[in-house]
């Protein structure tokens, strides 16, 4: 009996060039992180180390004069509580850039260079962090109004439906402001656009990929020590954000958009 050859899409990287399925999606972020998760833990572990010098001169500056009995320790929490959370949205941050400047050679099967993704993600993390801090202002914003103003947190509890929606909707908007080159409320705007349509879709790959990355990472720093304490955190802040990249490549590809 005659056997036909089907030919099959091209696959020149970590997923084949074609609408993808959800679990294309979590296999081909496992997938980058098994062909360039050293180089990209690298770039991520760099740029945190260079942010953390700033910080350690606020923390310094803070513990001296919390040591006055004027001061007290008012201006020791006062400085460096707003201080840790830049720091860990700028961690956010640079690792949603990195994964951006990741995705275009592993999509297409490129290699990269630690130097080179640093040199690819520093112009996008400020547009990519100003992305975050308006989902996180748009999915927050109002239950943190409302618990500021006096309302019981049980009364929020019918805002969480809201928070969740707008969560996946705007998930992609870290991506666009580093994939694409977009300010961030153009980010804003592209998630909005992309995710349209394919809400569930969308939370098909995020959702289960926040899960993996958290499992992943608390086996990672069990059995690695040391090691996993670094790799740990480094998993947590890519993985999801690899997953999101790939659906965005996803939803351009489905709107016939080239994925370079």
């Amino acid at each position: 009996m005659a056997q036909y050859w089907i030919p099959q899409p091209p696959r020149a990287g970590v997923v084949p060039l074609r609408p993808l399925r959800p679990g294309e999606i979590l296999g081909g972020a496992f997938a980058t992180l098994g062909r360039y998760g050293g180089r990209l833990l690298g770039a991520l572990l760099l740029g945190q180390a260079a942010a953390l010098l700033p910080v350690a001169v606020i923390a310094g500056a803070a513990t001296l004069v919390s040591l006055s009995r004027s001061a007290g320790s008012r201006v020791f929490v006062y400085a460096l509580l707003p201080t840790a959370a830049l720091f860990l949205l700028f961690g956010c941050a640079l690792a949603a850039a990195l994964v951006s400047a990741l995705l275009r050679p592993a999509v297409l099967g490129r290699p990269v260079s630690v130097s080179g993704l640093l040199r690819a993600a520093a112009p996008r993390v400020p547009a990519v962090f100003g992305a975050q801090l308006l989902v996180l202002l748009a999915v927050a914003g109002p239950a943190a109004a409302l618990l500021a103003a006096g309302l019981p947190a049980p009364a929020l509890l019918p805002l969480a439906p809201v928070a969740l929606w707008l969560g996946v909707l705007l998930a992609l908007a870290p991506t666009a402001a580093g994939y694409e080159g977009l300010g961030p409320a153009a980010a804003v705007r592209r998630s909005a656009r992309l995710v349209r349509g394919a809400w569930w879709r969308t939370f098909a790959v995020t959702a289960p990929a926040g899960v993996l990355a958290l499992g992943a990472a608390c086996a990672v720093a069990a059995r690695l020590g040391v090691l996993g304490a670094l790799i740990a955190p480094a998993l947590l802040l890519t993985l999801p954000q690899l997953a999101a990249g790939l659906h965005h490549v996803d939803r351009r590809l489905r709107r016939g958009i080239s994925p370079a």
